[in-house]
């Protein structure tokens, strides 16, 4: 047989890593009829079909999916040999694709340790997209992405970066016009803002001691997808809010804020999530250190 033409493999591999014709003629900056001209082609000199094609939906053949692993498995051992010559360069550069939930960028520490990276890095190109889901992190070639809290099932690879503090806080004046609560069921007495696309919905769940936990079903009156408008509210007496620690602190060292119940609060893990079906680029592992290095 004749010599495959390594432009189709990489097409052919794009277009499923996206799972779409379109993607994969954005990602190699090529046209979605040379991209599908390219995989008949492939097909073609490898004489079976690789790809099921309908007008919504692609799926793989058996032959399809056994060169595509195989093909990947290239790719990775291409990705160790250009890693370890990085190294021995001691030099990493190319973009770096992350995705960050927005209240982050409260987090003056971490932000802190965004701005070191790439005063120590100055190769690299960060690219910080905006996003809390998890979804299609290779679909939208994102490297890394943070998460908050617990870890959906999922396939990715994960890093713990640090722990964050969670407290329960209101202004004084709200406590001296509404009092104080002293364990989470009295949250049911009192006016509470959530965060809208909190895991547990409308539930606030409280250490009662390392072994178990209470969940407290609130009547939130206000819920948002910012955090911070959240605390702000709090601040000026409009109720009770679950705060991170990176946006609370200040306002309790103030006395802005008062921590509530803090014997039944908990912490939650920052983590960085990555694709785990191909070995991650050093710039990505090399991000990562640097990070539990500087925040843990």
């Amino acid at each position: 047989m004749k010599n495959i033409n390594l432009n189709l493999l990489i097409t052919f591999h794009t277009v499923v890593k996206n799972n779409s014709f379109t993607l994969a003629a954005d990602e190699l900056v090529l046209s979605k009829s040379v991209i599908s001209k390219q995989v008949q082609q492939l097909e073609k000199e490898l004489q079976c079909t690789l790809i099921q094609r309908t007008t919504r939906t692609l799926s793989l053949t058996d032959e399809g999916r056994y060169l595509y692993e195989q093909y990947s498995k290239i790719i990775d051992d291409l990705h160790r040999c250009h890693d370890t010559l990085s190294q021995k360069n001691e030099t990493i550069g190319g973009t770096l694709r992350v995705r960050l939930p927005i209240v982050l960028e409260h987090d003056l520490q971490l932000m802190r340790a965004l701005s070191e990276f790439m005063i120590s890095y100055p190769s690299v190109e960060l690219e910080v997209t905006y996003g809390y889901t998890l979804d299609d992190l290779v679909g939208d070639n994102i490297d890394l992405a943070f998460h908050i809290g617990e870890l959906p099932d999922s396939s990715f690879k994960c890093r713990k970066i640090k722990e964050i503090q969670t407290f329960v806080v209101a202004s004084p004046h709200y406590l001296e016009k509404y009092g104080k609560p002293e364990a989470p069921a009295d949250l049911n007495d009192h006016t509470c803002m959530n965060y809208r696309s909190c895991l547990t919905k409308d539930k606030w769940k409280f250490h009662v001691d390392d072994n178990s936990y209470e969940s407290v079903n609130l009547k939130s009156k206000i819920r948002s997808d910012s955090e911070s408008l959240l605390v702000e509210m709090a601040r000026q007496g409009v109720g009770v809010a679950c705060a991170l620690d990176f946006l609370a602190e200040k306002y309790l060292a103030s006395g802005e804020l008062v921590s509530l119940i803090s014997d039944y609060t908990w912490a939650t893990e920052l983590y960085v999530v990555y694709p785990s079906k191909a070995v991650a680029p050093y710039k990505t592992r090399i991000f990562i250190d640097y990070l539990v290095n500087r925040l843990s």
